[in-house]
């Protein structure tokens, strides 16, 4: 891609992602990484009503994305679902966030999300995207768009911040 500069998993090229899980107590999450470009989430939501149940692979971003003005990367998942592409400022107590989501299944394919793409949320959030703090990168599979209990496997890779041309 002319332009971006490659992030990929394990990688120290430009603003390296380091990747771990979040889920919150009801729900697990577990990372593997299949080669140094790809990882999988393996997730569980909490079963029940939907209480925001969520899995998330989540790359820690350090300095910002003020030079970006996407994500491309390739996914699948194990069964058809949406997952959201979310961008998360540095703080404390759930800071807002901004996310798309973005429909997988068992094909690969690569897809590109545009920053200007992007949703508040809450959606009540006012303020513009802060790119300069954005902290991390996270593909979220929650209540929004799959059902309490669901398991399965995502799979992404060739993660790279794209510029404007």
């Amino acid at each position: 891609m002319p332009g971006a500069a490659t992030v990929a998993a394990g990688s120290n090229v430009g603003a390296a992602l380091r990747w771990h899980v979040e889920h919150d107590p009801a729900s697990a999450a577990e990372m593997t990484r299949i080669d140094p470009d790809t990882l999988t989430l393996r997730f569980r939501l909490g079963g029940g009503r939907a209480t925001n149940q969520f899995s998330a692979l989540v790359g820690a971003i350090g300095g910002g994305l003020t030079a970006y003005a996407g994500v491309a990367f390739s996914g699948r998942a194990d069964h058809p679902m949406r997952v959201a592409v979310q961008l998360r400022p540095g703080g404390g107590n759930n800071p807002p966030r901004w996310q798309r989501s973005v429909y997988l299944d068992e094909s690969p394919r690569t897809m590109t999300v545009a920053f200007a793409d992007l949703q508040p949320v809450p959606r009540t959030t006012a303020v513009p995207m802060p790119l300069g703090s954005i902290d991390a990168l996270m593909f979220v599979v929650d209540t929004n768009n799959t059902a309490p209990g669901t398991t399965g496997v995502v799979t992404i890779g060739r993660v790279v911040w794209t510029t404007l041309h």
